[in-house]
């Protein structure tokens, strides 16, 4: 377990989420520990003061003595937490590096992505209510977050907090939170400048840990100085000399901020120069190890003045217990890059790139894009962007790359470059923002001159990505010849020149399998999904792995396999949930896909949820094939109910998605039109029907099984049974590989083979709708037809009485014309040979006319009487008769 959340998370997520170790020279006051300990009884405890004030260290501390109930989860808050999606990635991930979720807990299959919403947040709360063990979440900096959303969502956790939840928040200001109701009912705990503040007796410890003695008068007047405040204080213990502090205290004036920096400058002037240069030059990051440290200084000794510094209690703590990070006081960090600014100017764009290089070097593009930014060097912004940050957009990391990308993106307005326009290009797509995406990608294609001629392949990869995508969501009709484009170009780049091609050809080949779906490629699409399956499980690709497996439930769909679509649409749907990405694209096909199912099943409550939640995900137009699949399911469900305004309304819909669609492939296309047709034939338009239908000289597929089944009941509707037995003709159980229309196909050949009187025709055919639909449990067209489909229905359950069960189901609800309900079936079903000798029992053919009649023995005829009279439980012609049309089998 603990091996599994260590690789899940990056180190520096890991320091994020871990306290920072507690210096030597720290002063233990246990007048706060016991605040904070009696404040955990309550569900919420809050600690606002200014910056330097002590609360990280005091929390740290508290956790670390155990006082704090249950396992302790730490989160030190940033500005990438503006994000729902981050937010609530990074306190799982905070919960899941603290051990406090056990084993099995389903928070541990969460993964946040880019369409996590506040019904998503509600999972996570559902989650932290099944805790069997207390957990304090200590959530600090909590200052940085603003959102409305991410505050809204917070909001409804502290409403609904589970009991064994403790929140403690440590801030600068109090958030936007609605606390006061909390304070009412006395369960929040406020913790405040004034308990934070030092008390004389916890200032005259600290002074005494660093060997400085002030007593009475000189210690009240420090206090008064510094009203207590943790950061002046141990500045002045920085800044007073051992041998005279007495006299160094009669500088120390003005307010708090101007005390503040007075006594920075002094920690820093009074420094050796190169430890004093070493602050400086590392200043421009917020973290430092050694390695980067000595990147950025161009020494070697970057570990052994990080040690030293922290022995000197120079404003400089270890992260997370190690010492390996370290980070400066922010009020120090600040002061020292306005320094850098003035002493050094142009140094800090250096310095940045620096930092830059390190961060990409070790894996973190991220962080290399901000540093770069701040030095705004976009050119080096689009080459981090285009070889190595790109891939992170689809994963729980896009939220923080659009946000380090945005301020290149906002220089594209009044500085368009081919860098700076990608920028824009992948900020819009995160948004959703199609039409100016692609006008960002290709106004950067213009300017490819911009860019290095080392860098324009990564740059030519990310344009033909975002036509891809704009392929896939505004014109999917394109799509498989764009990913095509895409694998051209990828095979053409060495992985030495773009790291992330592998998994950039996994995103190409996936949207060209899918393009090969719409395309009525079945084939292909079938064996291209199956490999990009096993491809995206090898590299992790989760949300990829979605997509894929919720388009290969859709072909097993279309294949008629829907037993098996459903157990792979319900395993991929439950890794969804347990991740929280029901609302991401990548999972609408697996709502087209269980429409589809519950459809044919006629579990038509279920198969409106599906198609309603799906619209609701797919309101952004960020899938409209598969948008487009639930409108046909809307229709189909609207056609079985036989509710003319929902047809209505479902008709309209599908002509609203495929207006804004584009060019549809050829399959989207005809499945559209044969949709319309089958909604003007439960209008009673059989022509408008037919006319929606346009005949194209593609070979035999699904949806041409589908058009001559619509064509056929148009013709049984305007009384041509001849006809519509032609057009079916094609539409055979040993010749296509799709049961659903076949099913139909022979249904509406039993009913156009009883309207012309031909029987025996009309039961083989039902017998084999029957016996194809039973294994895949396919409902919905015994329930569409002519009301011929129930009597044949009901002569098939006495006569074949096979599937009892399952024909049961195929009868419409208000049908009481069903014998079997009321009389004991026939134990054995009369055969086919066995039927046509029964027609001629009412007549006064005797067994020698009878054989004649359909050329066979005598004896044929006589055994056939006997079985018959055997199966109908009688002795004589009479009593067989008779038998025979109280069974409607006559």
């Amino acid at each position: 377990m603990e091996t599994v959340v260590r690789d899940r998370f990056p180190s520096l997520f890991r320091l994020r989420a871990s306290p920072p170790a507690v210096p030597a020279g720290f002063v233990r006051r246990p007048r706060l520990e016991e605040q904070l300990t009696d404040g955990a009884v309550h569900p919420v405890t809050l600690v606002s003061a200014g910056p330097g004030y002590g609360k990280t260290l005091t929390l740290a501390s508290w956790a670390g003595l155990g006082s704090a109930p249950g396992a302790v989860a730490w989160l030190t808050l940033d500005d990438t937490d503006n994000d729902l999606q981050a937010f609530w990635s990074d306190v799982l991930g905070a919960l899941a590096i603290s051990g406090a979720l056990p084993p099995g807990s389903p928070l541990l299959e969460v993964v946040p992505a880019a369409g996590f919403r506040s019904q998503q947040a509600v999972v996570v709360c559902a989650g932290l209510a099944d805790l069997p063990d207390v957990v304090t979440l200590v959530l600090d900096d909590f200052h940085h977050i603003h959102d409305r959303e991410v505050l809204e969502s917070f909001s409804y956790l502290l409403e609904h907090q589970p009991p064994q939840i403790r929140m403690v928040l440590a801030t600068r200001a109090d958030p936007a939170l609605r606390l006061n109701r909390l304070r009412v009912n006395d369960v929040l705990t406020d913790i405040r400048a004034e308990d934070l503040a030092f008390t004389e007796q916890e200032a005259a410890q600290l002074l005494d840990l660093n060997h400085l003695q002030l007593t009475g008068r000189p210690l009240e007047m420090l206090l008064n100085r510094t009203q207590g405040w943790a950061a002046g204080l141990r500045l002045a213990v920085m800044c007073l000399d051992q041998k005279d502090a007495d006299a160094g205290l009669s500088q120390f004036t003005g307010t708090e901020r101007l005390v503040g920096e007075y006594l920075l400058e002094e920690v820093v002037e009074r420094l050796p120069p190169g430890e004093r240069q070493f602050l400086l030059m590392t200043s421009v990051v917020d973290r430092i190890c050694a390695g980067l440290a000595n990147q950025l200084t161009g020494h070697s000794d970057g570990q052994l003045i990080l040690e030293q510094l922290v022995a000197q209690n120079a404003l400089i703590v270890s992260l997370a217990g190690r010492n390996d990070w370290f980070a400066l006081h922010p009020l120090l960090r600040e002061l020292l890059r306005h320094r850098l600014s003035l002493e050094e100017p142009g140094t800090a764009v250096v310095l940045h790139l620096r930092a830059a290089e390190w961060f990409a070097a070790e894996g973190e593009p991220i962080l290399a894009i901000r540093h770069a930014t701040a030095a705004q060097q976009w050119d080096e912004v689009g080459r981090l962007l285009t070889e190595l940050a790109l891939p992170q957009l689809l994963t729980t990391s896009g939220p923080a790359l659009v946000a380090a990308l945005e301020p290149a993106a906002a220089r594209a307005r009044v500085e368009p470059t081919a860098s700076t326009l990608l920028a824009a290009a992948v900020c819009h797509f995160q948004r959703h923002e199609y039409e100016p995406m692609l006008r960002a990608a290709d106004d950067a294609a213009t300017l490819m001159a911009d860019i290095p001629a080392e860098d324009r392949t990564a740059a030519d990869v990310l344009i033909a990505l975002v036509r891809l995508a704009h392929s896939r969501t505004r014109n999917p009709g394109t799509t498989a010849q764009s990913a095509g484009r895409l694998l051209e170009l990828l095979d053409r780049v060495p992985r030495q020149q773009l790291p992330t091609v592998e998994q950039y050809r996994i995103l190409a080949a996936t949207n060209a399998a899918v393009g090969q779906l719409w395309s009525g490629e079945l084939a292909g699409a079938a064996a291209n999904l199956h490999t990009v399956d096993a491809q995206c499980r090898l590299l992790g690709l989760g949300l990829t792995l979605l997509s894929v497996q919720a388009h290969l439930a859709l072909l097993e769909v279309i294949h008629g396999r829907l037993p098996d679509a459903y157990r792979r649409a319900s395993a991929a749907r439950q890794i969804a949930e347990r991740r929280g990405w029901t609302s991401e694209p990548q999972a609408l096909a697996l709502y087209a896909a269980l429409a589809l199912i519950h459809l044919e099943w006629n579990q038509l409550d279920v198969a409106t949820r599906e198609v309603d939640a799906g619209l609701t995900v797919s309101h952004s137009g960020s899938d409209p094939a598969c948008q487009l699949v639930l409108a046909i399911a809307a229709i189909g469900i609207a056609v079985v109910k036989r509710d003319a305004a929902a047809i209505r309304v479902a008709t309209d819909r599908l002509d609203e998605i495929t207006e804004q669609a584009g060019e549809l492939p050829p399959l989207l296309a005809r499945w559209c039109a044969v949709a319309l047709a089958d909604a003007e034939l439960s209008a009673g338009d059989p022509g408008v029907a037919i006319d929606e239908l346009v005949q194209t000289d593609e070979p035999s597929g699904f949806t041409d099984a589908l058009e001559h089944v619509v064509r056929a009941k148009a013709h049984l509707l305007l009384d041509q049974p001849d006809t519509a037995l032609d057009l079916l003709d094609p539409v055979a159980a040993s010749a296509l590989p799709y049961p659903g229309p076949v099913v139909e196909g022979r249904i509406l050949v039993a009913v156009a083979a009883d309207r012309l009187h031909r029987d025996t025709a009309a039961m083989a055919a039902i017998t084999e709708a029957v016996e194809l639909a039973q294994g895949a449990g396919i409902v919905r067209p015994f329930l569409v037809g002519d009301s011929r489909v129930a009597t044949l229905i009901t002569r098939h359950r006495h006569v074949i009485a096979r599937h009892l069960e399952f024909t049961r189901e195929l009868m419409p609800a208000n049908w009481d014309h069903d014998p079997v309900a009321t009389e004991t079936p026939l134990l054995e079903g009369l055969t086919e040979r066995e039927l046509a000798v029964l027609t001629y029992l009412p007549t006064m053919f005797r067994a020698p006319e009878i054989a004649a009649d359909l050329f066979v023995s005598v004896n044929t005829v006589k055994t056939h009487q006997r079985s018959i009279y055997r199966k109908l439980g009688v002795v004589t012609r009479r009593d067989a008769v008779e038998r025979a049309r109280s069974l409607k089998l006559l």
